[in-house]
C-alpha cells in the first residue's frame, strides 16, 4: 500500500507516521526504513533505495518528505512514478506534503495511489487546539490558564507539532527549574522564552523597527555564527512582520489609535504552512509602535516587495555569502526603507557606506 498524506497538520500526521511504521515493522520486523527530503535528497537517492528488491531484507518502507518544497528541476516526481508503475509488494512509500489540495500532484501519482489512501490533515479547530494544550500539560503534570493557553497558541505554528514542542520544552523546564510548580501561566512562558530565546527574527525585526543597522546586523552576526540557517528563518519572520506592520500602518492612516490597531491587525504568512495573525500581543504594541514611526505604509509595501524578491536570491547564494547578502538587505531596509541603492555586495561590501 502507497499513501498520499496531505495539509497542515503536521502533528497528526507525525503520529500516522509513527503508527504506520510501527505496523510495518510488526508485520515485517527486518523491513529497512527510509526517509527522504525533497530538496535535500533527489530522484537518484529515491531510486537508488526503491527500484529493485533489498538485498538484506523482506520489505523496505520510505518517507518522502516536504514535498510540497519540490520543483521543476529536480527528480523526485520522475522516481516517484516509476517506483508506483513498478507495483512492487515488498515495498511502501508514502508521500508527505503540507499542499491542502491534490491540485498541484501530477495526475500519474493520483491515478497510482488508491483514493482512500489519499488523506488530508486539516488544521484544529481553535477550541480543539485549546482542548490539545491543557490535556499536554496535564500529562506532564501541569495545569494551564486561559492566558498561558493564548500565549502557546501564539508562540507556535498552528499545528500540533509545534504546540507538542513547545509543551514539551516548557514542562523540561519548569521541572529543572521549579520541580513543586503545578500550573503554568502566560508570564511563565514569557519568562522561558526570555531565558531560552536569545536572538532571531523577532529581536531582528525590534532592530529594524528602531532603526538601528549596528544592532540589527550585530543580531543578523550572532544569528549566522550560531547556527547557518538561523539567519535564512530569520528573514521569514521578518517578512511576516512586515505584512503585519503593513496593515497596522494601513488601520492607523484610516484612524485607528493605537488600542485599536493592536486588536484588529492581522496578516497572513506567505510561506507554505500558511497562517494568519490577528491582533498583537501586549509585548509587541511597543515594538510596533516604533516600527510605525520609522516606516510609512509606502515604505511598508516596498519593503515587503523587495524582501519577496530577495528571498529567491538568498535561496541560489552560496551559504558562505549568506551574511554579506543579509548585511546588504538589512542596509536597503533600515537606511532606503526598501528602495535598492545598487550596492556592489560582490565587491566593495557595506561597510564602507555606514
Amino acid at each position: 500500500m502507497n499513501y498520499l498524506l496531505l495539509g497542515p497538520e503536521e502533528g497528526e500526521k507525525n503520529e500516522w507516521l509513527k503508527r504506520e511504521k510501527e505496523k510495518v515493522l510488526r508485520e515485517h520486523p527486518d523491513a529497512e526504513i527510509h526517509s527522504f527530503y525533497t530538496g535535500d535528497d533527489d530522484g537518484a537517492a529515491v531510486s537508488a533505495v526503491m527500484s529493485q528488491p533489498s538485498l538484506f531484507s523482506s520489505f523496505r518502507y520510505a518517507v518522502i518528505r516536504q514535498y510540497d518544497v519540490r520543483s521543476g528541476k529536480d527528480t523526485i516526481t520522475d522516481a516517484i512514478i516509476s517506483f508506483l508503475k513498478s507495483d512492487q509488494s515488498d515495498a511502501e512509500l508514502v508521500i508527505v506534503s503540507a499542499e491542502k489540495s491534490e491540485a498541484k500532484i501530477s495526475k500519474e501519482i493520483l491515478s497510482r495511489i488508491p483514493k482512500e489512501n489519499r488523506l488530508v490533515f486539516w488544521e484544529m479547530f481553535d477550541n480543539k487546539k485549546r482542548e490539545w494544550i491543557v490535556n499536554a500539560f496535564r500529562k506532564e503534570g501541569f495545569t494551564i490558564d486561559q492566558e498561558g493557553i493564548e500565549e502557546i497558541l501564539f508562540s507556535s505554528e498552528n499545528n500540533t507539532a509545534d504546540m507538542k514542542n513547545l509543551v514539551t520544552s516548557l514542562s523540561l523546564y519548569f521541572h529543572a527549574s521549579n520541580p513543586d510548580k503545578k500550573s503554568i501561566t502566560a508570564d511563565d512562558i514569557e519568562q522561558y522564552a526570555v531565558k531560552t530565546r536569545g536572538e532571531d527574527g523577532y529581536t531582528l525585526f525590534a532592530a529594524i523597527a528602531e532603526g538601528d543597522l549596528e544592532h540589527a546586523i550585530l543580531i543578523m552576526k550572532t544569528l549566522e555564527e550560531t547556527d547557518s540557517y538561523a539567519a535564512v528563518r530569520a528573514f521569514s519572520i521578518i517578512t511576516q512582520r512586515f505584512r503585519l506592520l503593513e496593515n497596522c500602518l494601513d488601520l492607523k492612516r484610516r484612524g485607528y489609535g493605537m488600542d485599536a490597531i493592536a486588536k484588529d491587525a492581522s496578516c497572513l504568512s506567505p510561506y507554505p504552512a500558511a497562517f494568519s495573525q490577528k491582533g498583537l500581543k501586549a509585548r509587541e504594541k511597543m515594538v510596533f509602535a516604533k516600527a510605525m514611526s520609522t516606516y510609512t505604509l509606502e515604505d511598508a509595501s516596498r519593503i515587503i516587495r523587495y524582501l519577496g524578491k530577495m528571498d529567491s536570491v538568498i535561496k541560489n547564494t552560496a551559504s558562505d555569502m549568506h551574511m554579506l547578502i543579509f548585511t546588504d538587505i538589512l542596509y536597503t531596509i533600515i537606511r532606503f526603507k526598501g528602495k535598492e541603492p545598487g550596492i556592489d555586495v560582490a565587491g566593495r561590501g557595506i561597510d564602507s557606506k555606514l
